[in-house]
């Protein structure tokens, strides 16, 4: 293995990073490699019966079929559907990102490869001292960057690939989602700028996930994306 893991980040928000992150999951997986998933801080959490309840994070647990810790695997959940640090300071909350790489090393010790993914994009705030970027340095891990398919992801892509890239953060590639609200024909933008993106940035286009019905179970939801993943996104020229 060329790498210990891979943080998962975005363009925005809502692009597909938690799909991607459990497809790459659920692959490694059936591989026959041992994989943690962590998703460091996550906010937008129901409140049940028995407290919150982190979605994206369950959702990482069933594609890695964990037994892993809860805390360990997020260890910050709010309520808040707004940026961590905004909803920390609303909840009380105070994020620690010592506590977060403690977390992190535990769950790697666990494990062959770890997957963690971030919140938002790259400059999203964890905190006043600490955007997502920072919290990939302090975790030492290269990113995959997932983006939208649709007009406007060039712009939005090469932001984030350049800021990266000046950070001197190891950007593997970056992977196209197509989600539920886009059309199913392949629009004239969606099949000509992951060629400009790559020719722009350096970064290479490891290739395009397609719509999964989200009707599906989870199981068989996490299933079909990682079989889509397994075929048409080049991971074996990144060493994982």
């Amino acid at each position: 293995m060329k790498y210990p893991g891979v943080f998962i980040t975005g363009t925005d928000t809502g692009v597909g990073k938690t799909v991607i992150s459990a497809a790459l999951t659920r692959t490694l997986l059936n591989r026959g490699m041992s994989v943690g998933v962590m998703k460091p801080v996550e906010t937008g959490c129901a409140r049940g019966p028995k407290g919150l309840l982190a979605t994206d994070s369950e959702f990482l647990i069933k594609a890695a079929r964990s037994k892993d810790p809860k805390n360990l695997i997020t260890p910050y959940t709010m309520e808040a559907p707004v940026a961590p640090m905004e909803a920390a300071e609303m909840e009380g909350v105070e994020i620690n990102e010592e506590y977060i790489l403690d977390c992190y090393l535990q769950l790697k010790h666990r494990h062959d490869f770890m997957v963690v993914e971030g919140a938002g994009g790259l400059m999203v705030p964890i905190h006043r001292r600490m955007l997502v970027s920072d919290l990939i340095q302090l975790l030492d891990l290269p990113v995959i960057l997932v983006a939208r398919p649709n007009l406007g992801t060039i712009n939005h892509s090469l932001l984030s690939l350049h800021y990266a890239q000046d950070l001197g953060i190891k950007v593997l590639g970056f992977v196209i989602n197509r989600r539920h609200d886009e059309v199913k024909e392949i629009h004239v933008a969606e099949e000509k700028s992951p060629i400009l993106i790559e020719t722009l940035s350096g970064v290479p286009f490891l290739g395009t996930k397609p719509y999964v019905e989200d009707s599906l179970l989870d199981e068989e939801f996490i299933e079909k994306s990682a079989s889509y993943f397994a075929e048409l996104i080049k991971l074996d020229s990144l060493g994982l």
